[in-house]
């Protein structure tokens, strides 16, 4: 092995290990998903099970692989070191988009969609909100900003810096694996929605360097999402 190459294999398993994860988690998400729809007792405990087994994937993967490839607890952003930080970030990002959020769905639901504004509480909200931490949130931050954000940060470091974050191509690239992990197995065009809360997910997690403020905003996102979608239904109000 000559010394450029040994100079080099770093950032060649960085790549590979990059593209290991991101093609990894597309074939396991876009399987269990035509699993659900080819098979009857899938289909009908759809999220028991896929929303499960995916969940489980993305959180306990990762937490596999500690100790392993340079992967640890805290490379994965599981601490609370920088928590005040994580905590206004959620808090500012929330207050900045829950208007232009809400505008937007109100428009999409009655305009595109052709549902009436009906308020209501969304049933079982307490249940949605945890359901949203620890089934949605937690493991699609640990597995898309905590593993795979930084991997991509080895291949692309960042080099430049917006709003206190360091940015750059790996925020690009984990986002859009978010929305084609969204997109597989479904394939219609509104599931690549999430490259854009994907960023915002990311920009939180490359500030403090920990996924405890992308995990909160991603369940409050969710969470909203279900609360606005029970207030619209077909027909008139």
């Amino acid at each position: 092995m000559t010394e450029a190459f040994r100079q080099h294999e770093p950032f060649r398993r960085d790549v590979r290990d990059a593209l290991a994860l991101s093609t990894g988690i597309l074939l396991a998400l876009g399987f269990i998903k035509h699993l659900a729809a080819a098979w009857p007792w899938f289909r009908e405990n759809a999220w028991f099970s896929y929303g499960t087994v995916g969940a489980a994937l993305q959180l306990y993967g990762p937490i596999a692989l500690i100790g392993h490839r340079g992967v640890s607890q805290e490379t994965l952003g599981l601490t609370l070191r920088n928590w005040r930080r994580d905590l206004l970030g959620l808090c500012v990002l929330a207050l900045l988009t829950i208007v232009p959020y809400g505008l937007g769905h109100h428009l999409w639901q009655t305009v595109v969609e052709g549902r009436a504004f009906i308020p209501k509480i969304a049933p079982h909200l307490g249940m949605v909100i945890l359901t949203q931490i620890f089934l949605v949130a937690l493991p699609e931050e640990v597995f898309f900003r905590g593993l795979l954000q930084e991997r991509f940060e080895r291949v692309w470091p960042e080099k430049r810096r917006w709003v206190g974050s360091p940015v750059g191509w790996a925020l690009v690239a984990q986002a859009a694996v978010f929305a084609l992990a969204h997109f597989v197995g479904e394939y219609r065009f509104d599931r690549l929605g999430p490259f854009f809360p994907g960023l915002l997910f990311g920009l939180l997690r490359a500030r403090t360097g920990t996924i405890v403020g992308a995990v909160g905003y991603h369940a409050f996102c969710n969470v909203l999402s279900v609360v606005l979608f029970a207030c619209y239904a077909r027909g008139p109000a």
